[in-house]
């Protein structure tokens, strides 16, 4: 094990994990089209509840200052978690409705699952524990590409049965992570009692609810499109359009891990800009993503129009990668309130061109929509990062 951490590092485990992720979207293109929109649907439901409902404690957690875990007390962190796996559920069972495809309980289940697991992770990014979150990410994707394969070689190109497996390695990941977070908890030695007190408290969940509100105005502005998409186009369109989205999605990888990097740096003045060092590693991967899924379309005539969609995705996913970079220094110097307002515009804008677009051109208006969406996205977020620390952007130049 000590071998293979001097061997991979986190961000490249962090790739694996991506890559694997892809693997088993790939793998999920074996299913006709309109059996992978139903297991794209149970996705969506879930992973859009589990931000929902999950008052983004992942994010939270990992924006606090050191020591605020010890001030607070495990008990806190127990009772928001429970707090938001009720909300959870409550947001998945909606969402799996709004989009008239999918189980309500696997969305469910799957959504808690991803809460726990965030949650369990954000802790264990908090101890400098990248390389085990990372190796739980991985793990997961390959026992998901496994399972699916096993189902394909039985012939067995259900969606709702291989939702269900998908629900399986959620839960899993989500068990494991946990318990080894707690028994992190657990040798660190007793825990003092909570020093902090009401007004601390309070601080708290205003802290929470204006991180939430953006958080919930970006999954907003990258997931609505996917549910509108089912509710107007249907299972099949819904099946390719996720499927470019999920191939697109994998060029923010190194976005996403400078962005976990960012927030879990205690000293916010050694944050830097690496908004145009994530999107020259983003491209050429974005790029590959768009010819794979032509191939793709040459060798499954279900998935033909994959890589128009990918195509049409591919600028707002430059943009998206520089943005989140961005977004989590403005996090970091400006707090909550600063990215809540650049989500809000930007969920205003992406929610107007997806219900004027989608019900009109489908998945195609979805993808136009997104795009539009994530260069807004970068830019405000940019201005507001430029206006707020002149000093930092000097520095980053």
């Amino acid at each position: 094990m000590d071998l293979a951490r001097r061997l991979v590092s986190p961000e490249r485990l962090y790739l694996v994990a991506l890559g694997l992720t892809g693997l088993a979207a790939l793998v999920s293109v074996t299913l006709p089209a309109a059996e992978r929109g139903e297991l794209a649907a149970n996705m969506v439901s879930a992973t859009v509840g589990a931000a929902l409902g999950g008052l983004s404690v992942d994010t939270f957690l990992l924006s606090r200052p050191a020591g605020w875990i010890m001030s607070r007390g495990r008990g806190w962190i127990a009772g928001i978690l429970a707090v938001s796996l009720g909300l959870t559920a409550l947001a998945a069972a909606a969402l799996t409705t709004a989009a008239g495809l999918g189980s309500h309980p696997v969305a469910i289940a799957a959504g808690c699952a991803l809460t726990v697991f965030n949650t369990a992770a954000s802790l264990g990014l908090r101890l400098r524990r990248f390389w085990f979150v990372y190796a739980m990410r991985a793990l997961g994707g390959a026992v998901l590409v496994a399972g699916y394969g096993l189902l394909w070689l039985g012939r067995r190109l259900d969606g709702g049965l291989w939702s269900e497996l998908w629900l399986g390695v959620q839960v899993g990941t989500a068990a494991v992570l946990g318990v080894a977070v707690l028994a992190w908890a657990r040798r660190s030695g007793p825990v003092a009692a909570a020093t902090a007190g009401r007004q601390e408290y309070r601080a708290d969940l205003l802290a929470v609810g204006r991180l939430h509100v953006g958080v919930c105005a970006q999954m907003l502005t990258y997931r609505l499109g996917q549910v509108l998409v089912a509710r107007f186009a249907g299972a099949g369109p819904l099946g390719v359009f996720a499927l470019a989205v999920a191939a697109l999605e994998f060029a923010q990888s190194g976005a996403v891990v400078r962005a976990q990097r960012i927030l879990a740096e205690r000293d916010p003045a050694a944050v830097g800009d690496h908004g145009r060092e994530v999107v020259k590693g983003a491209f050429p991967i974005a790029a590959l993503a768009v010819v794979g899924l032509a191939v793709l379309g040459v060798l499954s005539p279900d998935y033909r129009n994959a890589w128009v969609f990918g195509l049409l995705l591919l600028p707002g996913t430059l943009a998206l990668s520089a943005g989140k970079t961005w977004s989590a220094a403005l996090l970091k110097r400006s707090g909550e309130g600063a990215t809540t307002a650049v989500a809000l515009v930007t969920m205003s804008v992406s929610v107007v061109l997806y219900v004027l677009l989608i019900p009109w051109a489908g998945a195609v208006g979805a993808a136009v929509a997104s795009s539009v969406a994530y260069f807004v996205y970068a830019l405000r977020t940019r201005q507001r990062l430029h206006r707020s620390t002149p000093a930092l952007v000097n520095r980053m130049a």
